[in-house]
């Protein structure tokens, strides 16, 4: 039961700091402005991100369900998602 439960925060607590370096990285301002390079940047930083994911949960539960092209298929959904989300204002009185 305790054993359990560990897990259980483990894969959270991992999965949190996953998840916030995955949204520091994309904060940058350093971001490409093309389409296309930002579309590569991200499908390349969501597939490592996704093996990450299941490696986590092989560590803390012991299996994962995600096969290779699922882990290929989730990566360019995501990326596509992100590449054409509005860009945010630069604000020019911050340095």
């Amino acid at each position: 039961m305790l054993q359990t439960f560990l897990a259980i925060v483990g894969k959270f607590v991992a999965g949190c700091a996953i998840v916030l370096v995955f949204a520091l990285t994309l904060s940058r301002p350093s971001m490409p402005q093309n389409k296309l390079y930002r579309f590569v940047l991200l499908f390349v930083l969501c597939v490592p991100l996704n093996v990450i994911i299941n490696y986590v949960n092989v560590w803390t539960l012991g299996y994962h369900k995600t096969g290779w092209t699922w882990t290929f298929i989730s990566a360019l959904l995501l990326a596509t998602w992100l590449t054409f989300l509005p860009a945010e204002p630069h604000d020019s009185s911050t340095p």
